[in-house]
Formats: structure tokens, C-alpha cells, sequence
């Protein structure tokens, strides 16, 4: 299941419902103050209070007494539900929050002008994937890219770890197994349909095929209240096949 969260300014002074600030622990919360730019504080408490709503409500807990530990190179884990496995990710005004009953990894990023794509491909890339970039420019890079990032973050690797794996595939899912390099694999790989200007990927560990539910979150709140207990989460949008 991969959860669209529209990250865009809403209601309130900062642009979302101040409650879900109340819904972050102390980490995220100090996490959300170092973003100096503009919309960066928005994004990151939007992003981080909707995945504990998202998560709470699978695992019938309140998302404001979740616990998250963090593996070796940082990515998180739910204290004591070993069996619900997560992820996030978030890129300009859109974030991803993937749910899966074994290791996943999620990415989205969204298109930027100022990236030397062909720059790094020439320099992590297999030669397969250096030709596609040279012809395929921000867009090829920004797809191989997302693909290779989900994998690295299924699997909670570094990203300079997985940047030589071998993603290059024509029609949207594909099973890597790498053949060199620290990581092993292999993961289960699909591409996501997110709007313009986006690039999506989900990867599993493992070559079981699975399932993408695609749904929408959006904070909604009643009578005027802004109480963490009345954002809710809806389901617009399509769901793809299995892959």
C-alpha cells in the first residue's frame, strides 16, 4: 500500500492544522525546527504526522504514542511491531508512505533543473545506464534514480551503496539482482504513477511479486476542532496491478 500525502499549504498560521504538530515526538519536533527555508517546516511536520496517522491506524494504536527505532544507517523502525514494515519519503510538495507486511523502500523525487544528472551517472552508473541518461536526460536519470533509492532504502543501506545497481528496465517493474557491490538484493522493483514533474519507485526485499494500493491521505477536520483524533485518511485514486 503507497500512501499519496500532498504536502502544499493548507489551514493555519503555518500552513497545516497545528495539531499535527502535537501528534511528533521530541526528535521529529527538533528535526522540524532546523527547516529555515520556506515550506520546509510544513513539509516535514505534514509528512511525519500524517505517517504516524497512517501507521497508527493499521496497527490500531494512537499516532501519538508511537515509538521508532532507527538501524544502523538511520532508517526507521516501529518499536514492537516487527511484522509492519514502513517507509518515507518526500520531495518538493508530495510525500510517500509506504506499508508492507515485509522490508520495503519508497522514493519519490521531484524533477530539478539544477541537477547534473549526467554528471553522477557517469560516475556510479552502469554503462547500460550512463547510454540511457545521455539520451533520455533529467527524466531517465530522475526514474533510475527513485528505482535505485528504494532499493537502498528496503534494504537500509546507504544510498552511495546502491548506486551502481542495475535498474535499467523497459516496462515500469523488474527484479534487481545486483552482481557486484556490498548490497545483495535481490528486490522486487515497480514504478509509481505520480503526477507531473514526479518520479516514483517502491521496491520490496525479495522476488515475490506484490500488490500496489495507491490512496490518498488528506487532513480533514470537523466542527471547527483541530484534535489529532480528527485527521482522517481517504482513498481516492486508482490501484495498479500486481507485479
Amino acid at each position: 500500500m503507497v500512501w499519496h500525502i500532498p504536502l502544499g499549504a493548507g489551514s493555519g498560521p503555518d500552513g497545516y492544522p497545528p495539531a499535527l504538530e502535537d501528534l511528533l515526538d521530541e526528535e521529529e519536533t527538533a528535526r522540524a525546527r532546523l527547516g529555515l527555508r520556506p515550506g520546509m517546516r510544513r513539509r516535514f511536520v505534514i509528512a511525519h504526522a500524517a505517517a504516524r496517522i497512517i501507521i497508527g491506524e493499521h496497527v490500531g494504536r494512537a499516532p501519538d504514542t508511537l515509538r521508532f527505532e532507527r538501524g544502523r544507517w538511520g532508517k526507521p523502525r516501529l518499536a514492537g511491531a516487527g511484522r509492519v514494515h514502513f517507509n518515507l519519503s518526500h520531495s518538493g510538495d508530495l510525500a510517500l508512505l509506504a506499508l508492507a507486511p515485509r522490508p520495503v523502500g519508497v522514493d519519490v523525487e521531484e524533477a530539478r533543473a539544477d541537477l547534473d544528472g549526467m554528471r553522477l551517472a557517469q560516475r556510479f552508473f552502469p554503462e547500460t545506464e550512463r547510454r540511457l541518461v545521455a539520451s533520455g536526460g533529467r527524466e531517465a536519470f530522475t526514474r533510475l534514480w527513485v528505482r535505485k533509492e528504494a532499493c537502498v532504502k528496503a534494504t537500509g543501506a546507504r544510498l552511495t551503496q546502491g548506486m551502481g545497481l542495475p535498474v535499467a528496465h523497459a516496462d515500469g517493474h523488474v527484479i534487481v539482482r545486483p552482481s557486484t557491490g556490498p548490497l545483495t538484493g535481490p528486490w522486487r522493483v515497480t514504478d509509481l504513477s505520480l503526477p507531473e514533474g514526479h518520479a516514483g519507485a517502491v521496491a520490496l526485499v525479495g522476488e515475490r511479486p506484490f500488490h500496489v494500493s495507491l490512496r490518498m491521505w488528506c487532513p480533514t477536520v470537523s466542527s471547527g476542532e483541530n484534535s489529532p483524533s480528527n485527521q482522517r485518511t481517504c482513498t481516492r485514486g486508482p490501484a495498479s496491478g500486481r507485479h
